[in-house]
């Protein structure tokens, strides 16, 4: 028994000092202001604390009049129309019918009773019901990634019953629609309001009303139940608004989050004006979406996170909220469209051969309402050359040969200051397309709260197609989000010429305080099929270096290099400057892992080359298309490069 007492002291004490060390390091990135912010919060969550212990009235959000509202009683959609690719034929209409969900990476499915919504999806553990702020949930808790258990709460796979409801024969509409209801009401009944998990982030509330809204609104005229799903609808949505509206993410926190949040009190104050704070939501909602439009949405439409795949998340609440503001004839301001306008650009222009977007930076696999809202499209036109994004850090060559091929070279900052949460640390790397093939692979995310191991690895440099020096990330990371000693990145060099030939040049300063080190790169492409990738690294004393090729297809190896073959292409790959060994599925440190969606993990191959020396080193690394040689010109042009660089350092 003492033994016992003894480990759960320890285990408890090891608790609080990964808490205290959290909130230590959060504080250093708050100046005043935030920390004055920060009291006001707690005192807020406090408050609600107490209006839960003792059950107060004013925590009852059911007691609405549904016939006092027009979005319930309204026989006509009240929520605009949408660029739907949803497609019955292609969908697995049973699975969805039979309430099964595959959420990130393990599989879920609803059943009528209230512990479905407390199960953890990856653990099968229960997240405990009790007040929110004193649910442990962060890294290190006993109970599972929270990120996955919040997933099937979002509801959006309501959306996914209504949108087949509207296509299916009258039986399975029949049946979509009183699941979706069954579901929802399961959700009401096993999730008072402040109590549980799902109440904890007020993203996720907000992306709920968003989910409800529209699942019902796409149903409204086969609903079985109405008068008591309406009635439930009105409590979610005056709970979760008032919830968000005392809650929204600022100062250091703004993000993504931010905008969710925003966005669900637009929805809240535009589709239930007859609720006494509808005004004050749709104000509050307004004026955060309109300052995040020119702080998140950068000049050229990219992301100031740094992630392709929540820039999407962002992108498709802006398409939200103008489509939703245009149906009920609310202005929209030009920042706002204009934000909108430019991120979708920006996203159609990294759109893959096989029409994906890369996976840069962090991602969950999580949706603004719907996998089957598609806002951006591939560009009618495959257009070779180059285009370089400035301010965003990306650069995107194109060619068409025997194989399409698009390479982007990432020369962008960290991420969003000040604490950079969801960027990683992949300071020049590449990504490589060929076709429908991706042969240079960004690993992904996995995880956000699960094994810190894993967090550190996908974040980190050595999972990305760059350089590491002394086994160190490009920057340092502090917590799960939190990044400190950010690097700079410098765009030197940029040429396309008439014939197709693309040459940019790059460096990044993440080494530099720690190590003395800087990293020069260079990406080459030349007609016919051929791409080198010169790596610099200038300083002195002696490093150990590692380049990493993280490799979508298994590689062969060759007298001279490696081969990477797959159906319809194939491609030549050599590396000099070091000792290179092919990993896969290494534990031991972490290395050879991608993760394509968020929850799930698998082994790939990784090309290492390992220089151990004094500086300057350089690597040359070398891709040819099947058929194409070495270019003529190497010598003179890995020539150029140096003496590039040079000259740059001179000045």
């Amino acid at each position: 028994m003492s033994d016992a007492l003894g480990g759960m002291a320890s285990s408890g004490a090891m608790a609080l000092s990964r808490t205290l060390s959290w909130y230590a390091k959060r504080l250093r990135v708050m100046d005043p202001a935030e920390i004055c912010h920060r009291v006001g919060e707690h005192i807020v969550v406090k408050m609600l604390q107490i209006q839960h212990r003792f059950d107060w009235p004013s925590l009852d959000c059911t007691q609405h009049d549904v016939r006092q509202f027009s979005f319930c009683t309204s026989t006509t959609s009240q929520l605009p129309a949408l660029p739907w690719s949803f497609n019955s034929g292609q969908i697995d209409s049973a699975e969805l019918l039979a309430g099964k969900l595959a959420v990130l990476g393990c599989e879920w499915q609803w059943r009528p009773d209230s512990e479905v919504w407390h199960e953890a999806p990856d653990t099968h553990r229960h997240w405990p019901l009790k007040f929110f702020g004193q649910i442990p949930y962060r890294s290190g808790n006993s109970y599972g990634d929270v990120r996955v258990a919040w997933e099937p709460s979002r509801l959006q796979q309501l959306v996914s019953l209504g949108l087949l409801a509207r296509e299916a024969a009258p039986d399975a509409r029949q049946r979509a629609v009183a699941l979706l209801e069954a579901q929802f009401l399961s959700w009401i009944g096993a999730n008072p309001f402040l109590t549980g998990i799902h109440y904890i982030s007020a993203m996720e509330c907000g992306l709920r009303v968003l989910a409800v809204c529209h699942a019902l609104d796409l149903t409204r005229e086969w609903l079985q139940t109405s008068e008591r799903t309406w009635s439930a609808l009105l409590g979610l949505v005056h709970g979760h608004a008032e919830l968000i509206r005392k809650r929204i993410s600022g100062y250091s926190s703004t993000g993504n989050h931010t905008i969710a949040e925003a966005s669900a009190l637009i929805y809240a104050g535009v589709l239930f004006p007859e609720m006494p704070q509808a005004e004050r939501w749709r104000s509050l909602g307004l004026s955060l979406l309109e300052k995040e439009a020119s702080h998140q949405i950068l000049p050229d439409g990219g992301s100031a996170e740094q992630t392709l795949w929540y820039h999407r998340f962002i992108c498709d609440l802006y398409g939200l909220v103008v489509a939703l503001l245009q149906r009920h004839h609310y202005p929209v301001t030009h920042g706002m469209s204009e934000a909108f306008n430019r991120s979708l650009s920006f996203l159609e222009s990294f759109i893959t051969p096989s029409g994906r977007l890369p996976q840069i930076g962090d991602g969950d696999n999580g949706y603004a309402l719907s996998p089957f809202l598609h806002f951006s499209k591939p560009q009618d036109a495959w257009t070779s050359g180059l285009a370089t994004l400035s301010a965003s850090g990306y650069s995107i060559v194109r060619s068409e040969t025997s194989l399409r091929q698009q390479l982007v070279f990432d020369h962008g900052s960290l991420g969003m200051p000040p604490c950079f949460g969801h960027g990683h640390a992949d300071a020049l790397s590449v990504i490589l397309h060929c076709d429908n093939q991706e042969i240079l692979a960004d690993p992904g995310t996995y995880t956000y709260t699960g094994d810190p191991a894993w967090r550190t690895y996908f974040r980190g440099t050595r999972a990305h197609n760059t350089v590491t020096v002394d086994r160190l990330d490009q920057a340092v990371q502090e917590t799960a989000f939190l990044w400190s000693k950010p690097f700079d990145t410098r765009l030197i060099y940029r040429k396309a010429t008439p014939d197709g030939a693309v040459t940019v040049i790059a460096s990044h300063a993440g080494y530099k305080e720690r190590l003395a080190v800087i990293h020069w790169r260079a990406v080459a492409y030349e007609p016919g099929g051929r791409w080198l990738i010169w790596d610099y690294l200038s300083g002195s004393g002696s490093h150990y270096l590692e380049l990493n090729w993280h490799l979508a297809v298994e590689p062969t190896i060759t007298k001279d290099g490696h081969t990477i073959q797959w159906d319809g292409g194939f491609l030549r790959l050599l590396i000099d400057g070091g000792t290179t060994t092919l990993h896969r599925g290494d534990t031991n440190p972490i290395s050879g892992w991608r993760s394509r969606e968020y929850g799930m993990k698998e082994p790939i191959y990784t090309l290492r080359t390992t220089f151990s020396g004094t500086l300057p080193h350089e690597f040359v690394t070398q891709i040819q298309i099947d058929g194409v040689g070495p270019p003529d010109n190497l010598l003179t042009t890995l020539s150029f490069f140096r003496e590039f660089v040079h000259e740059t350092q001179a000045h």
